[in-house]
Formats: C-alpha cells, structure tokens, sequence
C-alpha cells in the first residue's frame, strides 16, 4: 500500500470498531484480498513485527502444543488412574484372605507404604474388638475415647476430609511422628454406624488438599470398612 493512499484511522472516531466488527462478520475478507496478508505487520512479543498470516501461523503453533500438552496430561492421568485402580484391587483382595484382624491391620499398613506411597497410616476404632484376644490392639482405643470427639466431623460425614490435621489429632494419631506430618487424609469408617478412622499422613504439605479429588479415598475407607467390620462389635 503506497503512502499517498495511508490514512490514519482514528480511535476517538470509532472506524477502528466499525473496522474490527467488519472484519469479524465477514471471515472470507482476506480470502478476496490475500495481497493485504503480505502488508499486514502485527506487534511481535519479542520486538518488531511480523506479517498477519506469521502471526496466525504462530497463534496457531500455540494452540497445538497446549492441546498436545492437555491431551499428554490426560494420557498421564488416565495412566496413573488405572495403576490406581489395580493396585486398589490387589489391596482388596489381600485384605480378603486375611484369616484375623492382626494380620488385616499388617496388610493394611504394608500396602499403605509400599504400594500407595503413604509416609504415615493409622487406624483408631472407637469401638470394642469381637474376639477378645484383639482386646490388646493398640488399634482400639475404647467407645468413650476422647478420640471421638476429635474425630466427630469426619465421623458424622459421608466423605473423606483432607488437609492439615489440627495438633492434638496429630499426636493422637502419631505420638511419634506427629511433628512430621505436613498433610494427610482422615477417611470415616463404618456405614450406618461409624466406628472408626483411617488417617494417612504425608511428610508433604501440598500432598492432601481440601480441593483434591477424594474417589480413591472414598473406596479405599469403604473397603477397608468392609474387612473390618467383622472384627468390630457395632451396637
């Protein structure tokens, strides 16, 4: 385009709207015009400019790599979700062979650790043990526990509570640990009637967040309620 032919277009005037609604309801415009591509020069982020259709090109480069970075995510996600998921499987079925509560609570823990990357897990039912040789497990910490009323909101909800546990949770739950724990997941359990909770501690802080999906912790606190319940005299 020669100079003789330039003209400002002013802002305060309104052409450059009228210009921009123009061209947004007519998107084969440069399709008829293809030689206003070439004069075209458009701001670049790192200095001087670029021709429009260098510009679209790269606005379009952009788009790809984040889709591809979205579709990677999910892949990841949907990978991790299915190791997830067997490894919940195997948990299930160990905890179902498991012939008392001793050896249900040794699996448990060990899964815990080893499979699902817990630093911490710790159960404490509020309740009495069925066979009175559990009488002794340090597990079971007696109806009247003061533990219940430290647990009263996770015992009266339908769901797993994650975030920062509160001080004397921390050291009823981990005596010994308690100041290692940055984050950790307190999972009720029972079904009519709660008799317990499962927590899991992370030496993280940003591990268990109130935002954070709980379907795994939702199974894994029915299951583990599943198994125990026999060894649990509920009234």
């Amino acid at each position: 385009m020669s100079n003789e032919k330039r003209r400002a277009v002013s802002p305060a005037s309104g052409e450059e709207e009228v210009i921009a609604a123009y061209l947004r309801e007519t998107p084969d415009f440069f399709d008829r015009h293809p030689k206003l591509l070439e004069d075209l020069v458009v701001p670049h982020s790192c200095g001087g400019a670029v021709s429009l259709v260098e510009y679209q090109v790269g606005v379009l480069r952009d788009q790809v790599h984040e889709m591809r970075r979205r579709m990677q995510s999910l892949a990841n996600n949907a990978r991790d979700n299915e190791a997830l998921s067997q490894r919940l499987h195997q948990l299930t079925l160990s905890l179902v062979e498991c012939t008392g509560l001793d050896e249900v609570l040794t699996s448990l823990y060990q899964a815990m650790g080893e499979d699902f990357n817990a630093d911490f897990a710790a159960i404490r039912l509020f309740a009495d043990p069925v066979s009175e040789g559990e009488q002794g497990l340090g597990e079971f910490v007696g109806k009247n526990s003061v533990g219940a009323e430290l647990f009263s909101q996770v015992l009266t909800s339908n769901k797993p509570i994650c975030g920062h546990f509160k001080d004397e949770q921390l050291a009823f739950l981990f005596p010994e640990n308690a100041g290692e724990i940055g984050s950790g997941a307190l999972l009720p359990l029972g079904h009519n009637a709660r008799f317990g909770v499962l927590a899991i501690g992370s030496r993280d802080g940003q591990r268990f967040h109130p935002g954070m999906g709980t379907i795994f912790l939702r199974q894994l606190g029915d299951i583990v309620s599943r198994v125990l319940v026999r060894h649990i005299a509920v009234e």
